[in-house]
């Protein structure tokens, strides 16, 4: 494999190609340039399968020799490198296409290891799609209809079903084909996904078809144990399949339904995007709450609008992710990375918009540990115990209690809460607890004893000596 590194810093691009060479030895060519020009006019000559380069550096930048590099052949594998953590820089590096984004201090051998299996895994991927037969192309070029395997019935009306299996089988319609008098065609076979299209013998109405259409579905639903995807009629062959596949992911929101019928968009990407536009403004601002309230808007939009391009959805919470990362890398270094992967990879298989708000719910719960008392780097149970704190703080009893939900020993949850916080269990509670308080008797009408009640205290007069304590002030205070 040829990799090209592009760094304006002499011992870096040295570590760097040493560090390769060492890792695969005569299997890499590895050449350097020490700016983004020197590096474009050799990627012309030299043509190298992989390319990491830092951003800031003379003469041209990163972010200009990706969007060079990408132009001329998308499929090159760039790797973005810099010691900066601003968002607009990796905003930028995504948008162009960047395939990875890594800060220097983070860079170790195993890094680059993990660089190097994910080019391998990128390619054999790659190679799968070739391998695979699509049929993609005909159905989203208007145009193309001559070349697609089954043409237009002459005006006839037709449909089109969409179902998972493991590979395309006909047999499963043979006892329907009588009943029905159906001429099936299959359509393609793509990812899993079986699409046939089907047309009446004899009848030209659609509007006396249909009720017989919808119940070929139910039965054929019933046989497979699967969900199917029903374009409705057409009478385009092309846009009938498409259609039937995007109706199956109907499926995404209703996963109990077992016939899904294609239906319009009526303007929900653009919702979503704008949704995701304030819900990284307000992650790059670090308004946590508010990127919260716009994630659970943004969950109540695809509800309601069942938006049918998953791709577009999947992306969108990937790009919320990787928002939060950029923000917060610095500050929880590997482990960040490690849920955010984790998290990524949920979105990816998420069968439907339940599981994927689990998922993100998680992630939103993880995070806090990391962004509480100057949004330290806490170890996985102290980040786990935080997190149990914000979310069940009016009600936590003992620390034995925390304890147990993290699954270590007490006593020693004990001593490794005060060495990670700097403070003991009991005080971080209480002063989380008085935190709250104030945020209540601040901004909203309750009295003082249903604030002392909402965050965990049963008796006004202790809880107003302890709110004195931490404060230096009645609770009253507040209110007069």
């Amino acid at each position: 494999m040829r990799i090209l590194i592009v760094d304006d810093e002499l011992p870096i691009r040295e570590w760097l190609k040493m560090s390769m060479v060492n890792l695969e030895g005569d299997e890499n060519e590895v050449n350097t340039a020490s700016n983004g020009k020197e590096a474009w006019e050799l990627f012309l000559k030299w043509m190298p399968d992989m390319v990491i380069t830092d951003i800031k550096m003379p003469k041209m930048g990163g972010l200009e020799l990706l969007q060079k590099l990408k132009a001329s052949r998308p499929d090159v594998y760039v790797v973005m490198l810099t010691s900066y953590s601003e968002f607009e820089y990796a905003r930028e590096a995504i948008k162009y296409q960047a395939n990875e984004y890594v800060l220097k201090n983070e860079i170790t051998s195993d890094v680059l290891k993990q660089i190097l299996f994910n080019y391998q895994e990128s390619r054999e991927k790659k190679g799968q799609l070739k391998e695979t037969k699509y049929i993609r192309e005909w159905i989203e070029h208007p145009g193309n209809e001559e070349r697609f395997p089954i043409q237009n019935q002459g005006g006839k009306p037709i449909f089109a079903i969409a179902y998972e299996e493991p590979e395309a089988q006909k047999e499963v319609f043979d006892s329907y084909l009588n009943t029905f008098v159906l001429h099936i065609e299959h359509g393609y076979y793509e990812k899993g996904i079986s699409i046939w299209v089907c047309s009446y013998k004899n009848r030209h109405s659609a509007g006396a078809c249909f009720g017989e259409a919808m119940s070929f579905c139910q039965n054929i639903a019933v046989l497979k144990g699967t969900a199917i995807g029903f374009s409705g009629f057409s009478e385009d062959v092309p846009e009938a399949c498409r259609r039937a596949r995007m109706a199956l992911n109907l499926g995404f929101y209703e996963p109990h339904q077992n016939v899904f019928m294609y239906r319009e968009e009526s303007g929900g990407i653009e919702k979503i995007k704008s949704i995701r536009k304030n819900i990284v403004s307000m992650i790059h601002k670090e308004r946590q709450e508010e990127a919260e309230e716009y994630i659970s808007e943004l969950f109540k939009v695809l509800e309601k609008e069942q938006i049918l391009d998953l791709i577009q959805v999947r992306e969108c919470f990937r790009d919320i992710v990787d928002a939060y990362k950029i923000v917060k890398m610095e500050f929880a270094g590997h482990e960040m990375e490690e849920l955010c992967n984790e998290t990524k990879e949920g979105i990816a298989v998420a069968q439907s918009l339940a599981v994927m708000k689990d998922k993100m719910d998680t992630f939103l719960q993880e995070l806090k540990g990391t962004m509480i008392l100057g949004e330290r780097a806490y170890s996985g149970y102290i980040k786990s115990a935080i997190a149990y704190i914000v979310n069940n703080y009016d009600r936590i009893e003992s620390l034995s209690e925390v304890a147990d939900y993290v699954n270590i020993n007490a006593e020693y949850f004990c001593r490794l809460f005060k060495a990670e916080t700097g403070v003991t269990f009991n005080s971080y509670l209480t002063n989380y607890r008085i935190q709250k308080a104030v945020e209540l008797l601040t901004k909203t009408e309750l009295k003082v004893y249903e604030v002392a009640e909402k965050v965990g205290y049963s008796n006004l007069s202790y809880f107003s000596r302890v709110f004195k304590k931490v404060t230096g002030v009645n609770p009253f205070f507040y209110k007069n």
